[in-house]
């Protein structure tokens, strides 16, 4: 006989398993799909539906929706820093650089009720992103520095000057009336004087 209650299961205390970790990289996945296209709103249902698993399965992985938004802007993050890392290892900085920030605003601008909350830093946001915010502004850091270097972009945009038009430029990407045009101003505002 054994202590356990019937139905009740022993806490793992090994490594998770394969299935367990690919079910919750699904639901992760189709949580960040669906708050994307539908907003916070979208159920957890909906979301364990969307990523073919059982509701139970989220709620093993995720105890509050909270929880699961903070685990989706993570990964979010966590993608832009790889893209940084492979941007700041380009060849061309100024290229690079600018790429980077396209891909920054149209990005935020796609999870826009997203990028909302972590800027406001609603919940334990901020808990669930500084580590992944930290290594991305390292990253936008070197690279332009390296695109000063080069010439590429004015030699007096610094760290804040970026992110103030990074900011700038989300914010005029998701207006009705912004988009392209007032992105392209941003990333020409940062040209270097020929």
């Amino acid at each position: 006989m054994t202590d356990h209650k019937r139905g009740a299961r022993p806490a793992s205390t090994g490594p998770r398993r394969a299935d367990a970790i690919a079910n919750r990289a699904k639901v992760v996945a189709a949580a960040r799909e669906a708050f994307e296209a539908e907003g916070l709103s979208v159920s957890l249902d909906e979301i364990a539906r969307r990523a073919g698993v059982g509701a139970g399965t989220v709620h093993r992985h995720f105890r509050t929706k909270a929880e699961l938004v903070d685990t989706v802007l993570a990964a979010a993050v966590e993608d832009l820093v790889v893209a940084a890392n492979s941007y700041a290892a380009s060849d061309d900085a100024g290229s690079a650089l600018r790429d980077l920030l396209v891909r920054l605003v149209t990005e935020g601008a796609a999870a826009h009720e997203l990028a909302a909350r972590l800027q406001i830093g609603a919940g334990s946001v901020e808990a669930a992103v500084s580590g992944p915010v930290a290594e991305l502004n390292r990253a936008m850091g070197l690279l332009l520095s390296r695109a000063r270097d080069s010439g590429a972009v004015r030699h007096d945009v610094d760290d804040r000057d970026l992110a103030a038009l990074i900011a700038a430029a989300h914010a005029a990407y998701v207006h009705p009336t912004g988009g392209d045009h007032a992105l392209m101003l941003v990333l020409r505002s940062l040209e270097a004087p020929t």
